[in-house]
């Protein structure tokens, strides 16, 4: 089972985690960026950085990330000769994919990115349903939409192999670029990115939704993100409400997805399912109160929580029924912003900077009762982990001043130090730089900067941190699905958890209230039975 992390940003833009199982914040492993913004589900974080670019994160998976890309080749028999490739007008390529629809070529089959890596050349299948083939790897059939067998018969009329090649995804653990929309990034950068779609439903195992935010107020959707193609293939625009431009947007786990518009209104996408993830139509959601403006929201399963732009906190009711709800109710409290976990958790940023949680949020009350601050130490970094941050930052900073790669992969040395061979068949893994970053002004999704979960710790160097001085600016529950129960050790209150959550004198309470209820009913008919 993976491991489930809460995140927060500090105030200087470095990301620390607080597992389910821990007690802790840590740092996340050597950033090397300062985040302003970032969105996450379990493994997978989008962030953007304070040098604007749109940055990804896949971490902590249990398998590799690989894909088995095939090449069809097919022939048929001509009568008084052999198999050749000259196929009739109403046959399939003779290069296609295995339904024979799209054609397709081996030399065509070309790495999406920098972020991948061929494992192996070009190979033939040579077995079919646990049966071994010749060296050849030819199956034959009566016609290419029969069923294949490997041994060739007397009314064997067409034949076919396959060719396979595997690529593996080099970026785990890794903070890699992402595709900007221009080349020169600064022309139209993203200011809000976010991530979810993880459990919309019908949709694939690994299926997953980004969405972002223009400095122009522009809205994109990410194409063909997913588990085994975790950066997409490209942006696409979508619309929204002429003369409006966006400003903050959010994705739920099952694709709710809503937008906060610079004129304070907000736009709710309709018809996203797990065939058109873009959706088909925006729904207009008003402003709670018309002298203040949502600034920042955060979507769960059921409920939309909101912060105005005089610090004050709303819930939307009645999400779960209806995609846009149908009123806003006012909390007593203020709050800079707030996140909701998948399974409607909420955690926040207070205006004095300190982290915060929901109490006794359900199914039945999902507003809750109170704001407990969240007092988990930050774990202390050891002398080696803030020397290696030191070298690391140096490192990042000089490269600004270098002429960038085009990869910040060792790929081949043609004589000058670090140059780079592109046309290279493969890539040795073991040839990839630790240190390796992505740079400023490179086009694609690129390898970033190495995350370095296996640091060696030196416990006789242990420098104490003040944890006072933290403060925080963000908070991300979107890969974290807490149980009360786990969140008592992050309150760090001198009460057990049964305490917290059912004191006696509120068991008393609750049980008066029930009784009542329970005399209510037995005089519920008695106008009738009258």
């Amino acid at each position: 089972m993976n491991k489930q992390l809460l995140f927060a940003i500090n105030n200087y833009g470095k990301i620390f985690s607080l597992a389910t199982s821990n007690d802790q914040w840590v740092q996340f492993p050597n950033a090397c960026i300062d985040l302003k913004h970032i969105s996450a589900i379990e493994n997978f974080i989008w962030s953007i950085g304070s040098d604007n670019q749109t940055y990804l994160l896949v971490h902590n998976l249990t398998e590799a990330i690989q894909i088995k890309e095939e090449v069809y080749e097919n022939e048929r028999w001509i009568p008084g000769g052999n198999f050749s490739k000259r196929l009739l007008p109403t046959d399939r390529y003779c290069w296609s994919s295995e339904n024979g629809k799209d054609e397709k070529f081996k030399e065509n089959i070309k790495l999406p990115s920098f972020l991948w890596q061929w494992e192996h050349e070009w190979k033939l299948q040579t077995t079919l349903d646990d049966q071994d083939l010749d060296d050849d790897g030819w199956t034959y059939a009566i016609d290419f939409y029969a069923t294949f067998y490997p041994q060739k018969r007397w009314n064997s009329y067409v034949r076919r192999r396959k060719w396979f090649r595997t690529r593996i995804y080099t970026g785990v653990n890794s903070w890699c670029i992402i595709s900007p929309l221009h080349r020169d990034f600064t022309q139209e950068p993203f200011i809000c990115v976010s991530i979810g779609g993880n459990k919309i439903p019908g949709s694939q195992s690994g299926f997953m939704m980004v969405w972002a935010v223009t400095a122009q107020g522009r809205i994109f959707y990410r194409k063909n993100v997913n588990k085994m193609f975790p950066e997409g293939s490209q942006w696409l625009c979508v619309p929204a409400k002429e003369g409006s431009e966006a400003r903050y947007i959010e994705c739920s786990p099952t694709g709710s997805v809503w937008v906060v518009m610079w004129n304070g209104i907000l736009l709710v996408r309709k018809g996203v399912d797990a065939k058109l993830p873009q959706g088909r139509s925006w729904v207009v959601v008003a402003s709670p109160e018309s002298d203040s403006k949502i600034i920042q929201l955060s979507v769960g399963c059921q409920t939309v929580w909101a912060v105005t732009n005089d610090s004050r906190v709303w819930i939307r009711k009645d999400v779960e029924n209806n995609i846009e709800g149908t009123c806003w109710a006012k909390l007593n409290t203020s709050m800079l912003s707030v996140s909701v976990s998948p399974n409607d958790q909420v955690f926040a940023v207070g205006l004095d900077r300190h982290l915060y949680f929901r109490n006794e949020v359900t199914k039945s009350n999902l507003i809750g009762n109170k704001w407990i601050c969240i007092k988990a130490t930050i774990k202390p970094k050891s002398y080696q982990e803030k020397k290696s941050d030191q070298e690391e930052t140096f490192v990042s900073s000089s490269s600004f001043t270098q002429v960038a790669h085009s990869a910040p992969m060792c790929l081949t040395e043609n004589g000058s130090r670090g140059a780079l061979d592109l046309n290279i068949k493969e890539i040795n893994p073991s040839h990839r730089r630790v240190s390796a970053w992505s740079p400023k002004h490179s086009i694609g999704s690129l390898v970033g900067t190495e995350a370095k979960p296996t640091q060696l710790e030196n416990k006789n160097n242990v420098s104490i941190e003040n944890t006072n001085t933290i403060f925080w600016s963000e908070i991300i529950a979107g890969a974290v699905e807490p149980n009360p129960e786990f969140i008592y050790q992050w309150l760090k209150v001198n009460m057990d958890c049964k305490q917290v959550f059912k004191s006696k004198w509120r068991c008393m309470i609750l049980d008066s209230l029930k009784n009542l209820r329970l005399q209510e009913k037995q005089f519920q008919h008695f106008a009738c039975a009258l």
